[in-house]
């Protein structure tokens, strides 16, 4: 009787980094970037409006930061204006995209930076932007932005990993680093924060607790979203089914699943408008203690 042959599928290894031995031997740069979302379903591509970067060597130690605006015409939607603070006339009066990607290929020059490391799909937005918005500029400037794109990294994937957590924003590790939970929807300000968050994670560590608490905050959080159905007022709901709702909401309080969270939830915005949010964080875990 003949034996097939085994065949053994090659483990890949899983990615490690840690930014703190780069910086031993290299000096590394921590990047984010502000973009206009489109507001209408598969409408067009983000565009690039912000630019903000801090290099550092040795020990996390700053030596340079960048930060500008990037030229663009037109009216910005409400939620954007909110978010980040970014007017019409910030943009209006800005430099051209050519002449912020060449400031920034000469800082990378100037300081002989190997790395750009960024947490989330700021290099998608670039490079989507360059083919999307940028057919007119120059070749010289296409290489410099080309040559930025080989160097950036995306490090949420291989900090998440390491933490055992997936879909963890800035603001929530923040707070996991006991750094605050504000974010700014800067560039700048969240170039140094990440900056800030990869040196306590690599120097420091994070509480085991917290950890925990996150990993309990996500799941939850999750399954409470992926519940939610209704978060406006419905018209003309008879009294009686008004009533009976409140009884309703009442015993649903008792329970402590999300699907119980998400029913009352969505009772209450049907029967009143009034639509709640899951809690942040910081009210999460002190819901816990």
């Amino acid at each position: 009787m003949k034996h097939k042959k085994r065949t053994y599928r090659k483990e890949q290894p899983k990615e490690t980094l840690v930014v703190w031995d780069i910086l031993k031997n290299e000096t590394v740069a921590f990047l984010d970037t502000e973009y206009v979302t489109s507001q209408q379903k598969h409408g067009r591509p983000a565009k690039l409006v912000s630019v903000g970067m801090v290099i550092c060597r040795g020990d996390f130690e700053e030596v340079d930061r960048f930060h500008s605006y990037i030229h663009m015409d037109g009216e910005l939607h409400d939620k954007f204006r909110e978010l980040t603070g970014i007017t019409e006339k910030d943009l209006s009066h800005a430099p051209s995209y050519e002449k912020v990607m060449e400031q920034v290929g000469k800082k990378l020059d100037e300081h002989e930076v190997e790395h750009i490391f960024v947490w989330g799909p700021d290099k998608i937005v670039i490079q989507r932007d360059l083919v999307e918005y940028r057919e007119m500029i120059s070749k010289k400037s296409r290489k410099i932005v080309n040559r930025i794109l080989r160097m950036m990294k995306d490090i949420e994937v291989i900090y998440s990993r390491k933490l055992k957590l997936r879909s963890i924003g800035i603001a929530n590790l923040k707070y996991l680093c006991g750094l605050g939970n504000e974010v700014c929807h800067d560039a700048l300000s969240d170039a140094i924060d990440l900056k800030n968050v990869i040196r306590h994670m690599d120097t420091n560590g994070c509480p085991k607790y917290m950890v925990e608490a996150m990993r309990s905050y996500l799941a939850d959080k999750e399954l409470y979203c992926r519940c939610r159905r209704f978060h406006e007022k419905w018209d003309n709901v008879p009294e009686s089914l008004l009533k009976k709702s409140q009884d309703v909401m009442q015993e649903l309080e008792y329970m402590e699943s999300m699907e119980a969270k998400a029913l009352r939830d969505d009772m209450l915005a049907v029967c009143t408008g009034e639509d709640q949010v899951f809690p942040t964080l910081e009210e999460y875990i002190e819901q816990m203690v």
